[in-house]
């Protein structure tokens, strides 16, 4: 049994799963219950499909089958504010690592955007891994929902399909601007950060994005990779709106 201080250990389940009675565990959550963690029938665990979480008791833990049974009705898990990071596809670690930790950050939307200096263009095994990463990094970092991520296009389709922000962000190492300036005391509900693969944002892209209501910000004098880059800049939109003490 956990400790009460000690949140319950969260487990992916799919839609349809989570509106069933009793929850049957798929394969690989059923063998990290079942054979990594010893978990036992009666534990406590919450569950959660992407959108929605509930708690839940297992009810039967073996080498066949994990199930558990619903405790209240699934509700529905909301961000209290929406970042998207549209990030210019860069290499496959490095996507990797920025779909991980944006998730921990707390991003909303992930959109892989194809950009004239992105080095690869991912298929569909590549989204698919970017979306286990995210579903895993929920489920490590405790939370209810799961971020989006639509598969790679080019960035005026990017732009089209994200429509209007209250705040759009777009980080290139030509801007003067510093981010600080222009996130201190804006309100917002929805906001964007677009930030280009290795090789930056060209000019051009920049001003596609101008176009479509962004404004051009720098992070300041040091030059920081496009994993940290964005992140850096989420984490920021983020802590002005959830974490700033307000006097």
């Amino acid at each position: 049994m956990p400790r009460p201080d000690r949140p319950l250990r969260r487990f992916y389940v799919t839609p349809a799963t989570l509106d069933s009675d009793p929850i049957v565990f798929g394969p690989r959550e059923a063998h990290h219950i079942a054979t990594v963690l010893r978990l036992s029938a009666g534990t406590p665990v919450a569950v959660f499909d992407g959108s929605r979480e509930a708690e839940a008791e297992l009810t039967a833990v073996d080498q066949a089958r994990v199930s558990a049974r619903l405790i209240g009705a699934p509700r529905a898990s909301r961000r209290p504010v929406h970042v998207a990071l549209l990030q210019g596809v860069a290499r496959a670690p490095r996507m990797d690592l920025v779909v991980r930790m944006g998730t921990e950050v707390g991003l909303a939307t992930i959109h892989p955007v194809l950009t004239a200096r992105s080095l690869s263009s991912p298929g569909p095994g590549r989204l698919a891994r970017w979306r286990r990463i995210a579903t895993e990094a929920a489920r490590q970092c405790g939370r209810g929902d799961v971020p989006e991520i639509p598969p790679p296009a080019g960035l005026e389709a990017t732009l089209h399909a994200l429509g209007p922000q209250d705040l759009f962000l777009v980080l290139w190492e030509g801007a003067v601007r510093p981010i600080g300036e222009v996130i201190a005391g804006t309100a917002f509900a929805t906001a964007a950060v677009l930030v280009g693969p290795e090789g930056g944002l060209t000019e051009e892209e920049v001003a596609t994005a101008r176009a479509a209501g962004g404004c051009v910000v720098s992070l300041g004098p040091l030059i920081l990779r496009t994993e940290t880059a964005g992140l850096v800049a989420a984490a920021m939109v983020l802590y002005e709106r959830l974490l700033r003490p307000r006097g």
